[in-house]
């Protein structure tokens, strides 16, 4: 299995993540990401409030620049 097919849905680990920062982050928009970029919010850390912001901000980042649009957020 390539790692194309390991990240075509999003990871667990990922999904966990998103919890963590508030971002409702839709398959679609995932499929827009590149492999490398994709791996790199999968091998994020998450550990401290300065890991949550800066994947929050990666992942505002990317679904600005593919979308055009803010992320969803999360409703708590």
């Amino acid at each position: 299995m390539s790692e194309a097919d390991d990240l075509a849905l999003i990871p667990r680990s990922l999904r966990d993540n998103l919890d963590r920062v508030g971002i409702k982050l839709h398959l679609k928009e995932w499929e827009l990401f590149t492999i490398a970029e994709r791996r790199r919010l999968v091998d994020h850390p998450c550990g401290s409030s300065d890991d949550i912001d800066a994947l929050r901000g990666m992942l505002t980042d990317l679904v600005r620049r593919y979308t055009g649009r803010e992320p969803d957020r999360l409703l708590r």
